[in-house]
């Protein structure tokens, strides 16, 4: 155990014993507990044991005692002093605990089981020592025998006693059905235990599966399990399964079904897929109707980013508009609530309805959140090709960010000194990192360009943001032709070439290849020849990607691109068999 983990056993047990314990002379146990943190365990044995001297039971520094020896390598020297604290507190159980913990560290096992066996008849009626002993047992790998002595200690005690204890051993021991039993009995016995036997099946590997979901889905009566099965199957990919068999078993009472269906949606947080995102939307739909106040109203928000998230603006839209609609709803929560309903509008090209809402929230809205949504609008409106609405709705702003949505505007009109002015001024550090790379890319395109105004250039690069990208290679390709082979030739060549490539059109090659004839010097014709290399490696043609690769180092040994050649080289060199 590290030196941090020892003091935060030291820290936990310390909150564990009587207050009589805690009320012994702290500035002594201070000073032993400084020395052991320093690392100096000689000092530190010396000061816990001039303690135990004059006060066998003094329990907090038979602990440092305990930690400081274990670094030593000289853990049995403590016995004697264990023997004599539990002479003076015979019914300590953190003591008892430390006995067992130091015969097995030790490896004494026959000390092990007898010290066990008097610990059960000085305190027969409480789970503890089983537990330790099992415990101690699992740490020396001894897992079959840890599971013996809790069946024993369950079946003393009562069906129920140790049954968490059980299904925790049988994880370990690799025997997920026995779990499944085990956790199901423990969270019918506490039904609080449901939430950690969901946790701990979830890590059952795929063949041990079917076994878990036969014992939990058994029964169609037993809600206690098939809410634990509802757990493992949402974690296991299958959300759609894992909703319904919560939605039909849910706790009675308002707040259980709560906490019940938030757990369900954190956990298909995790997964973060869109159906996933889905069941998550149903769940936090489910506690917006059952919840009051702000927690309802803070739980429809979640619900349409999840919904939002899955895909379904319809019904995110549904619960945005519940909020934004109910007057009693508190004010930080509907203005939360119409801003992101704006978004989800916009993204889904319901534009004018977006904008419109925008018009008649701003003086409400944060300035931040403003500005971001006519940028969200304004890309909205270039999507659908009108590139006047989309500049008139950003028109009112002077940010960074909105200096480069104009950028992009000028760029799809052609415009190239425009948009290059604006790109500048934005900067490379305005907005997400891979919106300043786009915009830094298609700032170092067009400064290739010699001419201030291209449209047909602009027209392409806006039917490629819409989404038109067959169309889009072929207008780009045209338009290139048009230009000086190094005055912006090459460079739109290998764009478009890098584009093809990307979305696996057959044009690629020949647009690359294009692209290096018309400037075999320029900047851009690194990037189009390990492009090529790509294209080459993905087909399988090893011998022409290691050409090419290698003929790109030596050609051009100060481009950027040479880190990412060499790197991709050594894999083709790796995929291809020794003769």
């Amino acid at each position: 155990m590290s030196r941090a983990g020892k003091a935060i056993r030291a820290v936990a047990l310390a909150s564990l014993l009587p207050t009589a314990v805690l009320a012994q002379d702290r500035r002594e146990i201070a000073v032993a507990f400084q020395l052991e943190r320093q690392g100096n365990y000689e000092e530190a044995a010396r000061e816990y044991r001039r303690m135990l001297d004059r006060d066998p039971a003094a329990v907090l520094a038979l602990f440092g005692l305990e930690r400081v020896l274990e670094s030593l390598n000289r853990l049995g020297e403590i016995q004697p002093y264990i023997d004599s604290t539990l002479t003076r507190v015979p019914g300590d159980r953190t003591v008892r605990a430390l006995q067992l913990r130091v015969f097995a560290t030790l490896g004494r096992m026959d000390a092990l089981d007898a010290a066990a066996r008097a610990w059960i008849a000085a305190d027969p009626a409480t789970p503890d020592p089983y537990r330790e002993w099992a415990f101690a047992l699992a740490q020396r790998g001894e897992v079959l025998r840890a599971r013996q002595v809790l069946e024993q200690g369950n079946e003393r005690l009562g069906a129920s006693a140790l049954l968490q204890e059980l299904a925790q051993i049988s994880v370990v021991a690799g025997d997920w059905v026995r779990a499944a039993r085990y956790w199901h009995a423990a969270a019918m016995a506490d039904p609080d235990l449901g939430a950690a036997a969901g946790m701990a099946l979830t890590q059952a590997p795929p063949p041990s599966r079917a076994g878990v979901l036969d014992v939990l889905l058994r029964d169609p009566g037993d809600a206690v399990s098939r809410r634990i099965g509802a757990d493992v199957l949402v974690a296991w990919g299958e959300p759609e399964q894992a909703w319904v068999l919560l939605d039909d078993n849910l706790p009675e009472g308002r707040r259980l079904a709560v906490d019940a269906l938030r757990r369900f949606a954190d956990r298909a947080r995790v997964a973060g897929t869109p159906p996933h995102h889905r069941v998550r939307g149903f769940a936090l739909e489910k506690v917006a109707r059952l919840a009051r106040g702000a927690e309802a109203q803070q739980a429809r928000i979640d619900a349409a980013r999840a919904f939002a998230d899955a895909g379904d603006r319809g019904a995110a839209e549904r619960m945005l508009e519940q909020i934004a609609a109910d007057s009693a709803a508190a004010p930080a929560s509907a203005i939360a609530a119409m801003a992101t309903l704006i978004a989800v509008e916009a993204d889904a090209g319901r534009v004018d309805r977006a904008e419109r809402r925008l018009d008649a929230w701003a003086g409400r809205l944060a300035a931040e959140d403003v500005t971001a949504l006519r940028e969200r609008i304004a890309w909205a409106w270039m999507r659908d090709g009108d590139l006047m609405r989309a500049e008139r709705v950003v028109a009112p702003d002077s940010t960074l960010g909105t200096l480069a949505v104009r950028g992009w505007i000028a760029l799809y009109r052609g415009d190239l000194a425009g948009a290059g002015e604006r790109f500048r001024e934005a900067g490379p550090f305005t907005g997400t990192r891979t919106a300043a790379t786009d915009r830094t890319a298609m700032l170092a395109l067009i400064q290739r360009i010699e001419a201030d105004s291209a449209p047909a250039l602009g027209r392409a690069l806006l039917r490629l943001a819409v989404g038109d990208t067959a169309r889009a290679i072929g207008q780009l390709a045209e338009t290139a032709h048009g230009l000086p082979g190094r005055g912006g030739r090459a460079e739109v060549l290998a764009f478009v070439g890098r584009v093809a490539a990307e979305v696996g059109d057959a044009r690629a090659p020949d647009l690359l290849a294009q692209a290096l004839a018309a400037d075999s010097a320029g900047p851009s014709a690194p990037v189009a020849a390990f492009t090529l290399a790509q294209l080459a490696a993905r087909a399988g043609r090893a011998g022409e990607a290691v050409a090419r690769l290698e003929n790109l180092i030596l050609t051009y040994p100060e481009s950027a691109v040479v880190p990412q050649a060499r790197r991709l080289l050594d894999q083709v060199r790796g995929a291809i068999p020794k003769s």
